[in-house]
């Protein structure tokens, strides 16, 4: 039988700003101890004292996900102060690099599949067999519609997201018999400091693709996330769940009708 800890704990990676800070945010509000992980120390502290302010439970861990060492310690020193998570949100991520495949460099891909999928790969390895033993876990891994689709100048990025897609797939099949779950969310265009930084033009010829014709929020990222890590999406295991706003249900709008 799955049993869920009375004071369930949540690790978010990628907590320090953007959608991470979101989530963090609201799974503070519904009850979850939070563990913000990011290499960005101060941003965490920041967040935190907000959420304790609001009533939450949070504190910061300083962990480069891409560095398997530094994952580990971060994870065990969670595990020995509050023990094994309930929750592990893979929020961290980069994107890039924005040219064509073939100017792409050897560093450039090792950085973003360091970041994009050895980080989750070092996450998940640590919670899988302790979820195993305490017989619950609720995986979610922040991937994108670039994780299903493709697209120009964004080879690198479109390979980690779309490779994210399909780890999550397989651990979805391979521990859910073990009461954990594990999906993927592919957020389209969501309103964060990155999108906010380009040019008019280019949110404009966004939003005309875009059916609801406006961007998408953190906090509903977050709402997202918070069903499927809750008590009513259990039965969900092994998706992509799209979240553009339609973007990937128009992809013929400027193919001529019949």
């Amino acid at each position: 039988m799955q049993t869920q800890p009375k004071a369930p704990v949540a690790v978010v990676t990628g907590a320090s700003r953007g959608i991470g800070a979101a989530i963090a945010t609201t799974l503070a509000r519904n009850g979850f101890e939070v563990a913000l992980m990011s290499r960005d120390v101060a941003a965490l502290e920041q967040l935190q004292k907000r959420l304790v302010e609001a009533g939450g439970h949070a504190w910061p861990l300083a962990c480069d996900v891409a560095n398997r060492a530094d994952v580990t310690s971060a994870l065990d020193q969670l595990e020995a102060k509050v023990g094994v998570p309930a929750v592990l949100v893979n929020n961290a991520g980069i994107g890039g690099p924005f040219h064509r495949a073939d100017e792409v460099s050897v560093a450039e891909w090792d950085l973003l599949f360091g970041v994009n999928v050895e980080g989750v790969r070092n996450l998940c390895q640590w919670a899988l067999p302790r979820m195993k033993a305490q017989g619950y876990g609720r995986i979610v891994n922040i991937a994108s519609i670039m994780g299903l689709f493709g697209g120009a100048q964004s080879s690198t990025y479109a390979a980690t997201k779309h490779a994210l897609v399909g780890y999550s797939k397989a651990i979805a099949a391979e521990w859910g018999a073990y009461g954990i779950t594990c999906n993927a969310l592919c957020p389209g265009y969501i309103e964060t400091e990155m999108l906010a930084k380009a040019p008019a033009a280019a949110r404009e010829r966004l939003l005309e693709r875009i059916p609801v014709k406006r961007f998408g929020t953190p906090e509903e990222v977050a709402g997202l996330v918070a069903f499927l890590v809750g008590p009513a999406g259990g039965y969900v295991n092994g998706s992509a769940l799209v979240m553009d706003g339609g973007l990937s249900a128009h992809l013929a709008s400027d193919l001529p009708s019949f």
